[in-house]
């Protein structure tokens, strides 16, 4: 396996491969992050996952003490959430990467850079990725169509360049992306890395049930349905897991603990691993998949 896949987001955060695993909510928790970030990529969890300070600095000094690689954080900003004193926090313990959502990244802009972190922001959209642009991002994260929970409706390889070329910011690719043929893809868009999450539920490390880790192995794209019904939002979804089941009073406490998300890379998850194996899979078949894209573009080899 190579030793690192540079770009510029590997050497603006320090990792070894473009790798970002999704911050899953009620998903990725410390043992995930953790292992995406020891194995060369960048682990992340979303600040939700936690609902007081005193739980998310323990996740946090559990992190640190299991690893001194770098981590990412998703921190939402609708104000439903105590993200002040969540942000205090992570900076306090060195985390250097936020992907914001739901609000208004201009918030944490200061406070990050003042700590040499990084901040991006979820898109869907073109004025979405303009708007984040001109409230002063340092790069996007295209969730195109495709992609497990909230997503857009345009695919990766047309939102990639599209916000590229509109925006002149680091792109980084959501949606469809679970191996390495996937990722040298979207790096041939002119990605500078790509968010991995339905491929990291079917790991040993994912904090959901054996039940949905096997769901996931054993849908395929066909059986994940995409819909507002749910949330109000367009998201992706097991469609066994939502048969029948109408949204109503009770459909916000179910939402995303009884009925499972994933994205149509179901389709190259048929087993269940350590997300190192994911990782290293995935470096290794992007590494082939890029020289032999370079030895066809040069007309072969001798």
């Amino acid at each position: 396996m190579k030793n690192s896949i540079d770009t510029e987001l590997t050497k603006t955060l320090g990792i070894q491969y473009p790798i970002i695993g999704a911050p899953m909510f009620l998903v990725s928790y410390e043992a995930l992050t953790i292992a995406v970030s020891e194995a060369g990529g960048l682990g992340m969890f979303p600040l939700p996952n936690y609902r007081t300070t005193d739980d998310l600095e323990a996740a946090l000094k559990n992190i640190r003490n299991a690893t001194g690689k770098p981590i990412g954080v998703n921190i939402h900003l609708s104000g439903k959430f105590p993200w002040q004193d969540q942000l205090a926090l992570c900076l306090e313990y060195g985390v250097k990467f936020f992907i914001t959502s739901l609000g208004d990244p201009s918030l944490i802009i200061d406070a990050v850079h003042k700590k040499s972190g990084l901040v991006y922001a979820d898109v869907v959209s073109a004025k979405h990725g303009i708007r984040a642009r001109d409230r002063g991002v340092d790069g996007l994260v295209a969730v195109a169509a495709g992609a497990g929970g909230h997503g857009g409706t345009i695919p990766t390889i047309v939102l990639v360049p599209h916000l590229k070329e509109l925006t002149g910011l680091p792109v980084v690719a959501a949606g469809g992306i679970s191996t390495g043929a996937q990722l040298a893809a979207s790096l041939c868009l002119g990605a500078c890395g790509a968010v991995t999450g339905t491929r990291f539920l079917a790991t040993e490390e994912a904090g959901i049930s054996d039940a949905y880790k096997q769901a996931v192995v054993d849908t395929g794209p066909e059986g994940i349905i995409s819909t507002d019904r749910l949330t109000g939002n367009r998201a992706c979804w097991i469609a066994s897991s939502v048969e029948g089941v109408e949204a109503g009073p009770d459909i916000g406490s179910r939402k995303w603990k009884d009925l499972w998300s994933a994205g149509q890379s179901v389709a190259q998850t048929n087993r269940i691993c350590t997300a190192e194996e994911v990782v290293r899979e995935m470096v290794t078949d992007c590494s082939k998949t890029l020289e032999l894209t370079f030895q066809n573009a040069c007309g072969g080899t001798d």
